[in-house]
């Protein structure tokens, strides 16, 4: 039977109230970010690294990787060079190179960010239908599932985290290629999941954008739905990537410490209104 005293010993004290104030500093800790080179990955990479942390970027596009690497470096407080690993994770030579690489440069992983994705427009009436299908939960789903094979026995020596980046578009059949909005749902249901089977060492949540301005969005949508989109977003505009990588960078702190298995929606209330 719960006595007040057994209570009280989980009330806060003071000294995990203040805790708040550097719950957002992550020098020391190692942060890998998938699709690092554009969009929602770059600007996670680039606030993790203005934090402090050690950022690996990885992506397909040599040069790109190297201008966000540059960019990392100057934002970065002590002028830390990143970690670029270009590879394609839908590889599983890659993937594996990739995760050698960060832990022979850095000996350790605190935060893994699985940001690769793809999505392409199809219809069941399409001959390509089924290779759509295969390609983008190869990206999607499978990619990502093997980077976190690899990635669990680091995670464990660090009580570290595992971040997806799903999307509203699992919840928007009317709106979304199949494939595409399979390949989330698959996502949001392997992150409760994993949160089940990995815990309590490591936590496991994602993240669902709802309209992000991106090259990625412009090149799935059309302008059409995108305004739709800005008129049923409860809070009136298109997301920027910054309000992604803000969550992101909230789900790795210590403020969510106790948070794991959930899907972070910020998608301005969309979801809500559709």
């Amino acid at each position: 039977m719960w006595t007040v005293n057994a209570i009280t010993k989980y009330e806060p004290n003071g000294d995990e109230y203040y805790a708040v104030k550097n719950s957002r500093n992550f020098t020391g800790k190692v942060v890998l970010v998938t699709g690092s080179t554009s969009g929602i990955g770059e600007g996670i990479a680039k606030l993790f690294a203005i934090l402090g942390a050690s950022v690996v970027v990885t992506g397909r596009r040599a040069n790109e990787a190297q201008r966000v690497a540059n960019d990392i470096q100057q934002l970065s407080p002590n002028k830390q060079k990143p970690l670029v690993v270009v590879a394609d994770i839908t590889k599983t030579e890659d993937t594996e190179r990739l995760m050698n690489k960060t832990i022979e440069k850095f000996g350790q992983l605190d935060v893994l960010i699985n940001n690769v994705g793809a999505g392409v427009f199809t219809t069941i009436r399409d001959d390509k239908f089924l290779d759509v299908y295969d390609y983008t939960f190869n990206a999607n789903v499978r990619s990502g599932l093997k980077l976190i094979q690899l990635a669990v026995p680091y995670l464990e020596l660090t009580n570290g985290t595992i971040i997806g980046t799903s999307s509203i578009a699992s919840q928007l059949p009317a709106l979304t290629p199949l494939p595409y909005g399979a390949s989330k749902a698959t996502l949001d249901f392997a992150t409760r999941a994993l949160a089940v089977e990995l815990g309590p060492r490591i936590r496991v949540n994602a993240i669902s954008p709802g309209f992000i301005m991106t090259e990625a969005l412009v090149k799935l949508m059309p302008e059409s739905v995108i305004k739709m989109g800005t008129e049923k977003a409860l809070l009136k505009r298109v997301g920027r990537v910054a309000d992604v990588a803000k969550a992101a960078v909230f789900l790795a702190s210590t403020d969510a410490a106790f948070i794991t298995g959930t899907n972070l929606y910020v998608d301005g209330g969309i979801i809500n209104n559709i």
